[in-house]
């Protein structure tokens, strides 16, 4: 969906599942091909010799290509589900994650659950432009994929850091940084592998840690983007909801939460409002089969 600045201030809460489609390797491509096999998740190398603007879509070469079919205006805001669904993913659905992109060219992901990056790596966008994410929590899925972005975006052409910005926990090891920093020792192996036989600059972290407890507070300031925290209501304490501001436009995005005080003030005023939704507990007893103790603590 695309926002002009012109748009009414009237907010749009979404309750989707979107799959992405199929995608081929067409016969005369050799970029992005081994073997003759397509390669998912090939993009340009940000020092190749094309140049890839980051908001005129259709002078980009692609196989295929159904959602961000449209270049994007200075002045447009444009969001992408890449993930709505549950811990237990599908092919058809991947995990939360939301890419907004903004017609300065800045883009950002927010959540990167398990699957989506599929998704992401499906829409063909340079990996330099995609090196901004802010995690809500830090169930898996809702940071599940953030090591195949790591990983398989400096593979495929990012040579900067990927940036992350997550809250902190009642405890350190129940935060953003510890999470991360172990992320990235369980990746030693992978990381020792690729030592010296590839463009090194894009496996480097920079993790920006906040206090899970601040109340519409800027986390981020840059380039004419601000994007705010306040607290969530999920699981235990540590979990985060998001606004995005630019040209007169405003996003907020909930990540997993209870229904609160924070969320209801927030997001009045926003063009795009994304609040997660759930299956309802007499569902999760019926259809799934889960006990009732069960339902109402998952549910709920």
């Amino acid at each position: 969906m695309r926002l002009p600045r012109s748009f009414p201030k009237k907010p749009i809460c979404f309750i989707a599942g979107i799959a992405f489609g199929a995608w081929m390797s067409s016969p005369g491509d050799t970029q992005g091909t081994w073997n003759g096999f397509g390669l998912v998740g090939a993009a340009y190398a940000q020092e190749s010799d094309v140049e890839v603007s980051p908001t005129m879509v259709r002078d980009r070469h692609r196989d295929v290509y159904y959602p961000n079919s449209e270049d994007l205006a200075e002045d447009e805001m444009r969001v992408i589900a890449c993930g709505t669904g549950m811990p237990t993913t599908r092919a058809a659905q991947a995990a939360a994650c939301f890419l907004v992109e903004l017609g300065n060219g800045d883009k950002f992901l927010f959540d990167i659950g398990s699957g989506s990056a599929e998704r992401i790596s499906s829409l063909q966008i340079p990996y330099n432009y995609l090196n901004k994410v802010f995690i809500g929590h830090l169930h898996t899925d809702h940071f599940g994929a953030l090591h195949d972005l790591f990983i398989g975006g400096a593979l495929m052409g990012r040579n900067v850091p990927l940036r992350v910005w997550g809250p902190s926990g009642p405890a350190p090891e129940l935060g953003t940084a510890y999470a991360l920093e172990h992320m990235q020792k369980m990746l030693t192996w992978d990381l020792a592998g690729r030592a010296g036989n590839v463009d090194f600059r894009g496996y480097s972290m920079e993790v920006n840690e906040f206090d899970y407890k601040l109340e519409n507070e800027p986390v981020y300031e840059e380039n004419g983007v601000i994007i705010r925290t306040f607290p969530a209501i999920h699981s235990i304490d540590g979990a985060v909801s998001y606004s995005l501001e630019w040209n007169d436009l405003k996003f907020v995005f909930s990540s997993d939460t209870y229904p609160n005080k924070w969320f209801k003030e927030y997001a009045k005023d926003a063009d795009i409002a994304i609040h997660e939704c759930f299956i309802a507990v007499p569902d999760l007893v019926n259809k799934m089969k889960f006990t009732p103790e069960s339902a109402l603590l998952v549910g709920t």
